[in-house]
């Protein structure tokens, strides 16, 4: 992709972080290979995250306001959101660790009730290629290198809408999921949580 010209004063940008997304492959906590536009992004709302398994900073309390947040959220989407967390080593998540990890919140397995959970591996290349597309990287590139300097956030969207936001985790329950419901939902009722 060529490199983006500066915008001249007074106008809109016009590209869509969808767009930028790119299909890569990667491989789920269920041994899974899925590709994460055509397969996980498919007619649904997201909440992403950055995590690794031997995090001992953000991770654990973003993956327990993750699990906390999934029942709250069912009434609203149903199976129209899922959650999207992927590793920032995948040389050492592989699918069986991250399984043993998902296990710890819940999310080992589909459940009728709650919104899908993954927790997805790969390449190095098509785990930076995702974060970079994702928008969720650091600026200084020491920062950035250090995993465990990773920002404790959700990115949520709806990818039909394009309509994207950035929460912190550590907001309590109820403002995630007002949070997400307005960023995410596909129609009013959704979003606003009152028919039109």
């Amino acid at each position: 992709m060529p490199p983006s010209q500066p915008l001249a004063a007074g106008t809109i940008p016009t590209s869509r972080l969808v767009d930028r997304i790119p299909d890569v492959a990667l491989e789920n906590h269920r041994g899974e290979h899925v590709r994460l536009v055509s397969d996980l992004l498919a007619d649904r709302a997201v909440i992403f995250n950055t995590m690794f398994t031997v995090c001992r900073g953000s991770c654990p309390g973003t993956s327990q306001a993750l699990h906390d947040l999934r029942p709250a959220l069912w009434p609203i989407f149903g199976p129209r959101l899922v959650i999207v967390s992927f590793t920032l080593e995948p040389e050492v998540d592989t699918p069986e660790v991250l399984r043993d990890y998902a296990a710890a919140y819940g999310a080992d397995a589909r459940a009728a009730h709650l919104p899908d959970w993954q927790f997805l591996t790969g390449t190095p290349a098509a785990i930076e290629r995702m974060r970079r597309g994702l928008g969720l990287y650091d600026l200084d590139p020491a920062v950035d290198r250090d995993p465990t300097r990773h920002a404790a956030v959700l990115l949520c969207g709806n990818p039909l809408h394009d309509r994207w936001a950035i929460l912190p985790s550590a907001l309590r329950r109820g403002l995630l999921v007002e949070g997400v419901r307005r960023v995410a939902g596909f129609t009013f009722e959704q979003r606003y949580g009152i028919r039109a």
